[in-house]
């Protein structure tokens, strides 16, 4: 029998299933496979480090911050393609992905001229308000992957850039309870935000 990768299978406990998406849900599965990923690996990381089993702690952080990296992302271009209907530019590039979002989509939140709009077609109108958050300290967070030289998303991928030179030629640690907790933060946030463009565009 030929060996195959991909195949349906019989038993649906052991399917995945994908292709259910429409245009505005094309990026919801990517953001929270991603995210649930790498949550799981934090919390397997934590049990085996509690038997200080230091080749998981150190191993799992390369497939745990590019599954973070990837899913913000996502988020990112999700809240944009939801408003926009089209990818949000910026590449990998956190800082850029969300500076464009930003200026684009968040600033029109606090505009009356597109609140005005908005109320004309909807029956049930809420304002939602973004005054708690802190966007300056989102920023920075999407600011610290730059710092690691990841804004091509390539750090936690290869560790190698394309001439064969580290990205990291010095010992850096990484602790996991604060990553998590902090990433929780970020989703949260992101997650508002799509719940307040798919709020204000639904009829």
């Amino acid at each position: 029998m030929k060996r195959k990768l991909f195949i349906a299978g019989k038993d649906k406990r052991t399917q995945a299933y994908f292709g259910w998406q429409d245009k505005n849900t094309a990026l919801l599965g990517i953001r929270m496979g991603y995210k649930d990923t790498a949550d799981k690996l934090v919390d397997k990381a934590l049990e085996e480090g509690e038997s200080n089993n230091i080749r998981v702690l150190d191993t799992y952080i390369f497939p745990i911050c590019f599954l973070y990296h990837h899913s913000i992302e996502a988020s990112l271009k999700g809240i944009y393609l939801r408003y926009c209907g089209k990818i949000l530019k910026g590449n990998h590039d956190l800082v850029t992905l969300w500076d464009n979002l930003y200026k684009e989509v968040i600033l029109t939140f606090e505009d009356p001229n597109f609140i005005k709009q908005i109320k004309e077609y909807k029956e049930n109108f809420i304002k939602y308000s973004v005054n708690d958050i802190n966007f300056n300290e989102l920023r920075n967070m999407f600011v610290e992957f730059n710092r690691l030289k990841d804004n091509k998303a390539d750090v936690f991928r290869y560790l190698l850039m394309t001439d064969g030179e580290l990205y990291f030629t010095e010992s850096k640690f990484i602790d996991y309870p604060n990553l998590k907790e902090n990433m929780n933060y970020i989703y949260d946030v992101l997650d508002f935000l799509y719940h307040i463009t798919e709020e204000y565009l639904s009829s």
